[in-house]
């Protein structure tokens, strides 16, 4: 049985990618390689997530304090890597930074949205 995360990762693909075919839709190719890049962004945070939790798996700590120790190592791994993307995305690439936020944004929401569908698959 896969993990929540690892719906949330598909479920980011699958926004990234309607993001992106709506953006072009509206405002066209420029937008819609910002609304993906953002989306793809977002997803390595998630991939990053699942990466620690995986080799977190392997390693047996003693103390409590260890544990939290690599919980808040994580998150500053993943805010600090995600900002340097998106800063990277909007001051190299020149992506438009809306688009760029929006489909990070869009595919964030996965992080809410597939936890809902794990409970839904259970009832």
């Amino acid at each position: 049985m896969k993990s929540s995360v690892h719906r949330t990762a598909v479920l980011q693909i699958v926004i990234s990618v309607i993001a992106g075919v709506v953006a072009y839709a509206l405002e066209g190719e420029a937008e819609a390689g910002a609304a993906i890049y953002g989306g793809v962004v977002a997803l390595i945070g998630t991939l990053l997530l699942l990466w620690r939790m995986q080799s977190s798996k392997h390693k047996t700590l003693k103390e409590p304090q260890q544990h939290l120790w690599r919980f808040y190592r994580s998150g500053a791994e993943r805010f600090l890597v995600l900002s340097i993307l998106l800063a990277i995305g909007m001051g190299t690439f020149k992506l438009v930074p809306l688009a760029v936020l929006v489909g990070f944004v869009a595919s964030q929401l996965a992080w809410i949205i597939a936890p809902l569908q794990g409970e839904n698959k259970s009832n």
